[in-house]
């Protein structure tokens, strides 16, 4: 058995990418080409035609939609706080007095504060973090948060790719 000096050298705290769009604008007009794309299918299956030049060109259109709003996704590398570290960032940003609901932490500071401290690469300020969720929409702030908060609030269980086995077995022996 290792000793705990082994153990302690071998810890790496978990890590995550966010993916956040910085076009997140486009996503509307992707749903209606998507929709409108939808509508002409439907129409070309009652043709004997098949897919007309309409349905082509409007699927090139959600294709390059999703190519522009792909072109527009930074990845944010995460990495989890120790638990040392998460409890101190808990105790530099305790709740309001009767503005926050679940009473474990400020609801306005702790999050961008968590974010700077997370933010691997690129790497950023409190300052700049805050700006940055100042911009994003709620929805997006939201899905970066929760991946914030089970970064360094979930357990980590060696995984078993059920997929990758599939693939693995159904390929050809060597």
């Amino acid at each position: 058995m290792a000793s705990i000096d082994d153990l302690l050298g071998q810890m790496r705290l978990p890590e995550r990418t966010f993916n956040l769009c910085t076009r997140a604008d486009l996503q509307g007009e992707w749903e209606q080409a998507e929709q409108t794309l939808a509508r002409a299918e439907l129409q070309a299956r009652d043709s004997l035609v098949g897919n007309s030049a309409e349905v082509r060109e409007l699927a090139s259109r959600v294709q390059d939609l999703e190519a522009e709003m792909a072109a527009h996704t930074v990845a944010i590398k995460l990495r989890a706080r120790t638990h040392k570290e998460w409890m101190d960032l808990l105790a530099k940003h305790p709740p309001r007095e009767g503005n926050d609901n679940d009473g474990a932490f400020n609801s306005a500071t702790f999050g961008p504060a968590l974010l700077a401290e997370c933010a691997v690469d690129p790497v950023m300020s409190e300052e700049q973090a805050g700006k940055l969720v100042d911009s994003m929409s709620t929805g997006q702030w939201n899905d970066l948060f929760n991946t914030l908060w089970g970064l360094n609030r979930s357990g980590v269980d060696v995984p078993k790719s059920r997929r990758a086995s599939e693939a693995l077995q159904s390929s050809p022996k060597k």
